[in-house]
């Protein structure tokens, strides 16, 4: 006799619909924002008296006023004019988490010119190294001029050539002396481009996303309803002005649908996750969004807690890369004594190429999960469910205006729970990539843009699987990094968030080798094997795979983007060259 395994049994006998519905769906909600531009909506929030914006992390907090916020970025935009910046022209904004920021960014928006935010380099790394890197940027948007700070402004008067690219170099010390406006802005219209979002580049060299003004107030009236803003609430933001994530969830939503916003540096953050939680519990905070690695640092590192009020916070965004189960239960168990909510968090899905919201839960329903057998998510590209198999996250519905489908390769919209690639299409898409007309064919075809994300969708809901390019295909399996890293993640020893996947073509067998590279707080060479050998055993026991090599660095080492995803492309870069870490290949013997 024949014994069947019982949870392939239970596979088999699982419904299957004779017509499966096709995996589309779409927001009900029309977008209906108030105003035609972000310059109209901040014209309109100053005249308002609205609520703006607090930065945290000086000797005392500095509030912003709508009022005092346009009048400042009116004197940026007279500078820039005055260094002969006109309507179109594009401008580097290179400034820390500050005043600054917000004013040069806002001003160089109300000039008619198109301003394009990038991170600042870090604080102990080589200027001189960042500049080069930058130079891509600025010849590749062919930059006016640049909004800095000393540090910067420094390195380039020491070395001209380095900011050749740069245009005209401006700091806010060049603003003593300009006065109220008394020029004659150009008109703005909807169509117009309001800001350049470089990519991050986890997928290839930085591209940069035109957003239109049309675009950016679609997508802030789409956050706006998909989280039921109003002007009772209070944001606290820790993410970077320049990413997607900080300055359109946050800063420009804002301003668009007024509420008040605490901000901190994300510098301020990574050296103490508790500021975070400091910060939400003292102004009140109900909104705050991180990438799913913020909430296990944030568990690891807050430290006691017990006198800490968490009781107003009742929507915790979690996106820019895979959201964990264990990292969400972990967090809400933690600080549930603290009177985080158990429906407080919210998986939600986005990219810089649709501004920046896709999808968001139902605030009536808010995390969901659906349960399906792994062998066959990973051999057959179905979501089959199967209680008490693999939970999958449901980062939600199209936000208002917005439309999801899931297609072959072939271009066909496929069954509903069969994985495929992700589309999306609505107002909120990008115009293009500046200047890089193939790149921009490339993404976007007849109205919907490729996102290059893989994922199904369950009775309108989306699951996010992957990225296509970082898939790997071992012995024709389909493995998916985030569920190594998930897995790996957990092993005692290893740093939760420090852990990167992928693949290594191995000619000799024919198929992908499975690299796992390993970020440990420890340097003893006797407990990093002991690690290894953990983390090995878990892959196994868990998900039945068995990874070619592993390889164990120290805590940092693990390249990531400015918004924390991990750079696995890098990752293998580093690695065929020998560069990140020692090896701890403990192949059967």
């Amino acid at each position: 006799m024949i014994s069947r395994n019982p949870r392939r049994a239970a596979i088999d006998q699982a419904p299957r619909r004779m017509s499966a519905p096709l995996s589309r769906a779409s927001s009900p909600i029309d977008v209906r924002p108030p105003h035609d531009t972000l310059v109209a909506a901040f014209e309109a929030a100053a005249r308002a008296h609205a609520p703006f914006v607090t930065i945290h992390g000086g000797r005392e907090p500095l509030t912003l006023t709508s009022e005092a916020a346009l009048d400042s970025s009116y004197r940026w935009a007279k500078l820039l004019a005055s260094r002969g910046v006109g309507a179109g022209d594009r401008v580097l904004v290179l400034l820390p988490t500050s005043h600054a920021f917000v004013e040069a960014m806002l001003g160089t928006m109300l000039l008619g010119a198109v301003p394009v935010p990038l991170a600042t380099p870090m604080t102990f790394g080589s200027v001189d190294r960042y500049l080069m890197n930058l130079a891509a940027i600025a010849t590749d948007c062919g930059a006016r001029g640049t909004i800095t700070y000393g540090r910067i402004r420094a390195a380039l008067e020491s070395n001209p050539a380095l900011g050749a690219p740069l245009g005209e170099v401006m700091s806010e010390g060049d603003l003593d002396g300009v006065g109220s406006i008394c020029m004659k802005l150009p008109s703005i219209g909807g169509s117009d481009p309001a800001f350049i979002q470089y990519t991050s580049g986890t997928t290839g060299a930085p591209k940069g996303a035109v957003i239109s003004h049309r675009a950016l107030v679609s997508n802030t009236f789409a956050i706006s309803s998909g989280l039921s803003l109003s002007d009772r609430d209070v944001g606290v933001s820790w993410l970077p002005l320049f990413h997607d994530m900080g300055l359109i969830g946050v800063l420009l939503t804002s301003i668009c649908h007024p509420y008040p916003i605490h901000v901190m540096s994300p510098e301020s953050f990574v050296m103490n996750p508790r500021r975070w939680l400091d910060l939400v519990a003292k102004v009140g905070g109900t909104l705050s969004a991180a990438p799913n690695f913020a909430y296990d640092m944030t568990c690891a590192r807050a430290g006691d807690v017990a006198d800490l009020r968490l009781d107003t916070w009742r929507h915790a965004l979690n996106g820019a890369e895979p959201i964990q189960m264990t990292s969400v239960a972990r967090f809400t168990e933690r600080f549930a004594p603290n009177g985080f909510r158990s429906d407080a968090p919210l998986p939600v899905y986005g990219m810089a190429e649709a501004t920046l919201a896709v999808t968001f839960p139902s605030l009536a329903s808010k995390m969901q999960t659906l349960e399906v057998a792994r062998d066959a998510l990973e051999g057959e590209r179905r979501a089959v469910p199967l209680p008490g198999g693999h939970p999958a996250v449901s980062v939600g519905y199209p936000v208002a205006g917005m439309r999801i489908e899931v297609v072959a390769e072939d271009g066909r919209v496929v069954p509903e729970r069969t994985i495929g690639d992700i589309r999306v299409a609505g107002p909120s898409l990008m115009d293009g990539y500046f200047g890089n007309d193939e790149a921009s064919a490339a993404a976007i075809s007849g109205g919907w843009l490729r996102t290059g994300d893989l994922g199904f969708i369950d009775g309108g809901r989306l699951f996010v699987t992957g990225r296509a390019k970082d898939l790997i295909i071992k012995g024709g399996r389909n493995v998916y990094p985030y569920d190594v890293e998930r897995v790996a993640g957990e092993v005692e020893g290893v740093r939760q968030g420090g852990v990167a996947a992928f693949g290594r073509t191995n000619v000799a067998t024919g198929t992908e080798d499975l690299v796992v590279i390993v970020e440990t707080p420890h340097g003893d060479a006797e407990r990093r094997e002991v690690i290894a050998k953990a983390v090995r055993a878990e892959l196994l026991s868990v998900l039945g795979i068995k990874p070619d090599e592993i390889r164990l660095c120290g805590v940092g080492k693990v390249p990531r983007t400015t918004s924390g995803k991990i750079r696995r492309r890098e990752c293998a870069r580093l690695f065929a060259e020998g560069m990140l870490g020692s090896a701890q290949e403990l192949h059967d013997r």
